[in-house]
């Protein structure tokens, strides 16, 4: 056992150094109940898929085609990411150019962060607009938050709630939050709590923290529901699993009340 864990060890040593010139430090996470052989063949897999990602960057930086479309793609699905920013820019506007959803998300993305390319939000809100036709539904959330604040591109609430509601039909439970926010305040639409409750759960059912924690709060307090101190908790425990301060805030009051 011993020495099949030492050969592959050295094996995947090896491997590393016929690609030195680009040394990089990376994290292996290796599930603790592996045999050493297992470990080994994970750390060997995770190598040469980096082997294999490095020389498909190398081949894309000589401006070969194939390797410039792939890598995007890859780029687009976040398995990969260049420490060359331009390389990664001009890689996936070409993987978006083929209509990827994904890519042309992440392209409102990279415009956004100025990400290989200079600080754009109107183009951000155009690439969102293209990823939302496309079939991405966080596209055509972000351009309705993009619109709701007037972020590269003229503010209108009514425009903002078209977009979330499109981000809604398909499923987007953010897009549930922000349009049940709007219902709430009565913001460019007539105020409903009802619908808004309604928009909150749809959106907590499909794990959306910020429509979990507002859900739960109306069940807290019996906000157009029946009170339900264990729904309450219920949905603050959802959201404070996902990181959400007000709900780990609420649970711990809630569990000072109680003793």
């Amino acid at each position: 056992m011993k020495n099949t864990f030492i050969t592959t060890i050295l094996s995947a040593l090896a491997l590393l150094s016929l690609n030195t010139a680009t040394a990089k430090t990376y994290t292996i996470v290796v599930d603790k109940d592996s045999t050493p052989e297992q470990a080994a063949n994970t750390i060997v897999r995770h190598m040469l898929t980096e082997m294999g990602n490095q020389a498909l960057e190398q081949r894309a930086a000589k401006g070969n085609k194939e390797a410039m479309l792939e890598l995007g793609k890859r780029i687009a699905t976040r398995d990969y990411l260049p420490d060359d920013q331009k390389l990664a820019c001009s890689c996936l506007k070409m993987a978006a150019e083929t209509g990827d959803a994904t890519a042309l998300f992440e392209m409102g993305r990279f415009a956004i962060y100025g990400f290989g390319m200079d600080k754009n939000p109107a183009e951000a809100a155009e690439w969102f607009r293209k990823a939302g036709e496309a079939g991405n539904s966080e596209g055509w959330r972000l351009l309705g938050t993009m619109t709701y604040n007037g972020m590269g591109i003229k503010a209108d609430t009514q425009k903002a709630i078209e977009y979330w509601q499109k981000a809604a039909d398909a499923g987007n439970g953010w897009a549930h939050n922000d349009l049940g926010q709007c219902y709430f305040r009565g913001d460019g639409v007539p105020r409903d709590w009802t619908k808004a409750i309604q928009l909150w759960s749809k959106g907590a059912e499909l794990g959306d923290a910020g429509a979990q924690f507002n859900l739960a709060v109306c069940y807290l307090n019996g906000e157009e529901v029946k009170q339900d101190k264990a729904t309450a908790r219920k949905w603050f425990e959802a959201a404070a699993e996902q990181g959400h301060e007000g709900a780990v805030r609420a649970l711990y009051q809630m569990d000072g009340e109680e003793k």
